[in-house]
């Protein structure tokens, strides 16, 4: 399947060095960085490294000399980047790693340049002007030219009432009716995130999410029949129930059909993808136990851990533990970071990028 937005792309010119000085900024404080502080054998894998979380980077040419910068700011419940970049090539991390990758959502605006994005069934060719959406826990892939963009981070839980909806319109353009506003919309935040206040951060979260759904009309193609958008929303709302009791031991089977109303092959049918129902529970509590045993400020002991996530004994979590992440808890232990306040330099603020979309994971 292929779809094209149909509009000339403008090549980019060289992009020339742009400062922004603090004295500028009012009220939020962005997060900034250049590859230009970094040297010229470096530029490519640092800015890798900065997009880590939500993609991988790989060359499209020789980047020897790689120019990019981002500006991104914190809205609390979303995040607005722009960002300029030479070309290169990315893909989604949910078919390179054990670990979830974030369960965000990512509007793309391109302001010049193009990107071709796609998975194993849709292909998309987009140019400027035209929004598109992508699920960052979906596998995808693409290649960007050298241009400008603004991207909008979207956790779950900013969307979680409507999530099926947006998993829907996942690799599709937004370039009907609504669409439009919402692409005139994201090109005036960029000169009004500098006079934004804290105060105004809710208002704004609120009026771009019910913007952004009044701009989603998924495909006929995507959405063939009603039923698919009934199943995304059930599994949304099973996710929900396994994520709100992590450690009720009562949390099973039919825990969540009595909680759903569905039938058991159905539910079934809804975790196919997950490897089962049973092992998306444990992998969830899995991954919720890997947190409290990282976080520096944490003193329960191992075995308590294993305890408030329901496995039977240390020696079976320790097992589990170590299938899910080829590590034992022993070690994310040992090797967590000292707390903050033994910190010489504490910030409340997002240190960078990767730091920014981690804290707005659920």
């Amino acid at each position: 399947m292929y779809h094209a937005s149909g509009i000339r792309p403008r090549y980019p010119q060289p992009m020339p060095p742009v400062d922004h000085p603090e004295d500028d900024l009012i009220g939020l404080r962005p997060i900034d960085f250049s590859t230009n502080e970094v040297s010229v054998e470096d530029r490519f894998d640092a800015w890798r490294t900065v997009h880590s979380a939500a993609f991988d980077l790989t060359p499209s040419q020789d980047n020897r000399n790689f120019r990019g910068r981002h500006r991104t700011w914190d809205l609390g419940g979303m995040a607005f980047q722009t960002f300029e970049s030479d070309g290169l090539r990315f893909a989604g991390l949910a078919e390179q790693t054990k670990r979830d990758p974030l369960d965000h959502w990512v509007i793309s605006l391109f302001v010049n340049g193009r990107c071709t994005i796609g998975d194993s069934k849709v292909l998309l060719e987009n140019v400027s002007g035209i929004p598109h959406l992508t699920a960052l826990g979906d596998p995808f892939h693409g290649e960007i030219t050298a241009g400008k963009a603004h991207l909008l981070y979207i956790p779950r839980d900013t969307c979680r009432e409507t999530a099926h909806l947006l998993d829907a319109a996942s690799l599709t353009l937004l370039q009907d009716g609504m669409g439009g506003i919402f692409a005139d919309y994201m090109l005036s935040l960029e000169s009004r995130m500098p006079q934004l206040q804290q105060d105004d951060l809710a208002e704004l979260v609120a009026a771009t999410r019910a913007l952004l759904l009044a701009a989603i009309a998924p495909s006929p193609d995507r959405l063939e029949e009603a039923g698919a958008l009934i199943n995304h929303a059930l599994l949304e709302r099973a996710r929900q129930c396994v994520q709100d009791n992590l450690q009720n031991p009562a949390l099973d089977v039919n825990f969540i059909l009595r909680g759903l109303g569905v039938s058991r092959s159905r539910l079934y049918r809804l975790f196919e993808a997950s490897g089962g129902i049973m092992h998306y529970i444990q992998k969830r509590r899995l991954l919720a136990a890997h947190k409290v045993l990282a976080d520096p400020a944490g003193g329960r002991r191992i075995f308590e851990v294993a305890e408030d996530f329901c496995f039977n004994d240390a020696a079976e979590f320790s097992r589990a533990f170590r299938r899910e992440f080829a590590y034992s808890p022993s070690d994310v232990r040992a090797n967590r970071p000292r707390p903050i306040a033994d910190r010489v330099h504490s910030d409340p603020h997002a240190k960078d990028l990767t730091d920014l979309l981690k804290r707005m994971q659920s």
